[in-house]
């Protein structure tokens, strides 16, 4: 499938806050303060009042567990959490244009609370993936130690590790030496 420009960055987006969450880059939250929200929407080109309270704080860190279970591949559980979602925020989708974007889908207006309008964008994309059968495209790295979350975007669905920690080169470093070491050993025998 090819993935609109809205689509790629709030799949970014969605793995990124995933990547946030305490245990997935160490023990601590990288969302646990208003200014670390701030900086996670200004890289994510959010638009309106980029201003976070403790409350949009709270707000993103329930999102953030509430679409973990997408790295459970669970279709009815994303769905149940995606239309709690929009139960939540009361959404009212809009095409909009601003800045660099072209015509894309906004559920929650800029004058939303910061929350919500994370909230909308991650349940409008995790709605395209399940309509188009591509929600498995969201999983985790299959580095043994790893527990990140990933977008596989590429064209042949072949993508296995995440960008956070080198996992795809420290595993193949490691089979690599493993096979070498065995090739050792059976020489030797």
């Amino acid at each position: 499938m090819r993935f609109s420009h809205d689509v790629r960055a709030n799949l970014s987006m969605l793995v990124d806050l995933l990547n946030t969450g305490p245990g997935v880059r160490g023990p601590d939250d990288r969302l646990a303060a208003p200014e670390e929200l701030e900086r996670f929407v200004t890289v994510h080109d959010f638009t309106g009042s980029l201003e976070a309270s403790a409350f949009d704080v709270a707000a993103v860190a329930t999102m953030r567990e509430r679409f973990r279970v997408v790295l459970d591949d669970d279709v009815t559980a994303v769905v149940d959490a995606i239309n709690a979602t929009f139960r939540e925020i009361r959404t009212f989708p809009q095409l909009v244009r601003h800045d660099e974007w072209d015509w894309h889908l906004h559920a929650a207006g800029n004058a939303a609370p910061l929350g919500e309008r994370v909230a909308s964008d991650i349940a409008l994309v995790l709605t395209d993936l399940i309509r188009s059968g591509d929600l498995g495209r969201l999983r985790t790295c299959a580095a043994d130690d790893c527990t990140a979350a990933l977008a596989d975007l590429t064209k042949n669905k072949s993508k296995r590790f995440c960008d956070l920690r080198n996992c795809a080169n420290r595993v193949h470093v490691a089979t690599y030496r493993t096979k070498t070491r065995r090739e050792l050993l059976t020489e030797n025998d």
